[in-house]
């Protein structure tokens, strides 16, 4: 999918059933341009401030996203809309306004009987301690991947994976899994011989060794 600019009813297919009016009152306060992308590997959603050249607001979500991902980390972008307009860059990223504002939100969709009920238990659990995107929080991640359209052509979590296993990640390089070091496990690419460290959430696609005779 390429990038893709949309009328605002037009992205309501994007998320859950009756979301679209509770997401309505950002857009008619603010100026927002926002921009349903391709796929992207290291970013589910991102948000720019308004400059001269662009004065809007600009949000953009990855159109892959299952709807509670794609709501999710829409919320996330606006989250950020909301900081700027409070705190304009004297705050961090990801810092204690932000985590502040963006439980406020994600609050006010819960108890409303749009997300499944073990979903909405992660959610909750995920508010104790906000990181930087669902990608970052294991448990979230993997209570949202269960609503992932099917047809996954047998990827399994790198934790899934035994001892000096080798997969193929969604970019086409092989590694070995080596051993796991606290969260994360260490992996080699077996082209470069490097050592990388992946999270056990991370979806790629097991290799079957040869048998020898």
């Amino acid at each position: 999918m390429s990038a893709e600019k949309l009328s605002f009813d037009a992205f309501g297919r994007y998320l859950p059933q009756g979301t679209l009016d509770k997401v309505k009152p950002w857009f008619q306060q603010y100026t927002i341009k926002l921009i349903i992308t391709r796929e992207r590997k290291t970013v589910l959603g991102n948000y720019r401030q308004p400059v001269k050249t662009a004065p809007f607001h600009r949000v953009t979500v990855n159109g892959n996203l299952n709807p509670y991902s794609f709501l999710i980390t829409l919320l996330h972008e606006l989250a950020h809309l909301e900081a700027f307009v409070r705190y304009h860059n004297r705050i961090a990223p990801h810092g204690k306004e932000w985590q502040d504002i963006f439980r406020n939100i994600l609050s006010g969709y819960l108890g409303q009987g749009i997300f499944p009920a073990a979903l909405e238990q992660a959610i909750k659990a995920s508010l104790q301690g906000l990181k930087a995107s669902s990608c970052a929080d294991p448990s979230l991640y993997k209570a949202l991947s269960l609503y992932d359209e099917p047809g996954t052509d047998g990827l399994v979590w790198v934790e899934q994976l035994p001892a000096n296993a080798q997969f193929v990640t969604k970019e086409g390089r092989v590694y070995q899994l080596l051993h796991k070091r606290r969260t994360r496990y260490l992996c080699r690419d077996l082209q470069t011989q490097r050592d990388y460290l992946f999270a056990g959430v991370v979806q790629v696609k097991p290799l079957e060794r040869e048998s020898s005779n």
